[in-house]
């Protein structure tokens, strides 16, 4: 196509975020991202788990399942009105999700299930279905694969899960690997909370870091897989973190909390060669009151990122919700209130800042507690607004310049499960989801939502760039 046919598709208003229009994926804007979408135009995805034959996903940048004429004007849109000089863009967001390896049987227990993936219910040691899982991943835009880790002493299977099925992708190249370690599972706990001041504690802490530092290992030398690094450090999730501490009167146990996960840091050390990047549930702990309590801050203090795991009320006195303007707007609240009681955080092992990661998780639903259901274009607006928070007021201004580095090679975002069946905010292709209201695009809805605001994962097929 020629200059004037260019100019002649690029009269809309549209402009996109230029990640957005890289469609190509190279970190750059130019002719090829024009040219891989004239191709593409007038092509549907169609709503199987394989696109229809000759559809190109990375085309799809507003996550309709089709690339027509606004898809290709958009996107030349963005490429002329570029800085020609650049050498590259702002980089392309990661964005992580948990994933879950405990499926042992094909029949689920019974009306249990809050969501069943689109092709039915799998086993977690086949490789062909964790194949396909990646392929989708990858076109919905998901970079990273938090994998729940379970001990084997709580959990015989979910480790062998893992190697099998996970880790025996064919495409298993393609994806990055962090860990979620599900610490109110795995630690000794006295009514729900985890008391630190017990010597079985301490043992099983230092115990279950050496053993998921094995498992980063074979992730980064056994398998193709690539380990998820920020400051150059392998990334550990914790689950409710909130949990750690018995008596959050007790200053003496949290002092004790600290000195038992730098043993643990250590014992991961030892495993994998670098101390681990920690992350802890903390972040709506940090948003609950204007001065957050000093238990609070003490654990928080032992990680060096917090999160949430998933943002929504469960209390069971409250009523079914939805995710409309007002839950947006109550969500960027508490970031901007965890933002503020953050500011003179550091972590206690390295005096770094504490950063502060968004969860965009969608709707959620689990039997006996509220459902916070959501709609194809509420769940887009939702990211769209929390994203917009952060990379206007939180990032410029707490971590400036920090963008491109080691320490956060790009904005990150984590946005709930990819197959958690059991709390429904699952985001793979579903046959159906109690989460998701008034389906539109036949249980492809939070996917499309997802790969809208992000675009697919260019870092399937090239490394996450540092400076």
């Amino acid at each position: 196509m020629g200059a004037s046919g260019i100019s002649s598709l690029a009269q809309t208003e549209t402009t996109l975020a230029p990640y957005l229009a890289d469609v190509d994926g190279d970190g750059r804007l130019g002719a090829g991202d024009i040219q891989l979408m004239v191709q593409a135009i007038s092509t549907d995805r169609g709503f199987g788990l394989v696109p229809n034959t000759g559809f190109d996903h990375r085309a799809d940048v507003f996550g309709r399942g089709v690339v027509g004429q606004a898809e290709v004007d958009a996107v030349i849109r963005t490429v002329q009105s570029a800085d020609p000089l650049a050498l590259r863009i702002a980089p392309r967001p990661l964005t992580v999700a948990w994933h879950y390896g405990w499926y042992d049987q094909l029949r689920r227990p019974l009306l249990q299930q809050t969501v069943r993936y689109f092709a039915g219910d799998y086993l977690s040691n086949d490789a062909t279905v964790e194949t396909g899982f990646n392929d989708l991943k990858n076109e919905f835009g998901i970079t990273v694969d938090a994998l729940s880790w379970i001990p084997s002493r709580i959990t015989p299977t979910i480790l062998e899960n893992y190697r099998a099925g996970y880790f025996g992708a064919s495409n298993a190249e393609t994806r990055h690997v962090a860990l979620l370690y599900e610490s109110i599972l795995a630690l000794p706990s006295v009514g729900g909370r985890v008391d630190f001041r017990s010597p079985a504690v301490d043992e099983t802490l230092a115990e279950d870091f050496a053993a998921m530092a094995e498992t980063m290992v074979e992730a980064r030398d056994r398998y193709p897989t690539r380990v998820l690094l920020l400051d150059g450090r392998p990334v550990i999730f914790i689950f409710a973190s909130h949990s750690w501490g018995l008596n959050q009167r007790d200053g003496g146990e949290f002092l004790r909390m600290a000195t038992v996960v730098g043993q643990a840091r250590e014992a991961f050390n030892q495993v994998y060669g670098e101390l681990p990047y920690l992350v802890g549930e903390e972040l709506l702990p940090l948003a609950s009151t204007a001065t957050p309590s000093p238990d609070r801050i003490s654990r928080a203090s032992v990680f060096d990122a917090v999160y949430t795991y998933h943002a929504a009320n469960l209390k069971t006195s409250a009523t079914p919700f939805e995710m409309n303007e007002a839950y947006g707007r109550l969500q960027r609240l508490r970031l901007e209130r965890a933002a503020q009681a953050m500011q003179g955080l550091r972590n206690r092992f390295s005096s770094e800042r504490v950063l502060m990661i968004p969860s965009l998780a969608g709707g959620f639903a689990k039997h006996g507690l509220p459902i916070l259901n959501t709609t194809r274009p509420a769940l887009a607006d939702y990211l769209k607004l929390l994203m917009r928070f952060n990379n206007e007021r939180y990032l410029p201004i707490e971590w400036p310049s920090a963008i491109g580095s080691a320490k956060l090679p790009a904005p990150i975002y984590t946005l709930g499960s990819w197959n958690e069946e059991y709390e429904g905010h699952a985001v793979f292709p579903a046959r159906f989801n109690l989460a998701l209201k008034d389906s539109e695009q036949f249980g492809f809805d939070f996917a499309m939502a997802i790969k809208e605001a992000f675009g697919w994962n260019h870092y399937a097929e090239r490394e996450i760039d540092t400076r």
